[in-house]
């Protein structure tokens, strides 16, 4: 293997590396998104449910 030879196979080796990292760290921030997201979601719903007012009507006959 000629000097030439080494250095293309560690530029390809590095940018294969460097491709699996960017990778893998996209993978781990849309994870991360998608969970906080849903935190978002979950408190989004609790606030809409709190502002629910129910009422109930009891009416009886007069004999």
């Amino acid at each position: 293997m000629t000097k030439s030879t080494a250095q293309a196979a560690a530029a390809v080796l590095s940018v294969l590396m460097s491709l699996g990292t960017v990778a893998g760290m996209n993978g781990l921030a849309t994870k991360q998104y998608a969970a906080a997201e849903h935190v978002v979601q979950v408190a989004a719903d609790a606030t809409q449910v709190a502002a629910v007012q129910r009422v109930v009507v009891t009416a009886r006959r007069a004999a």
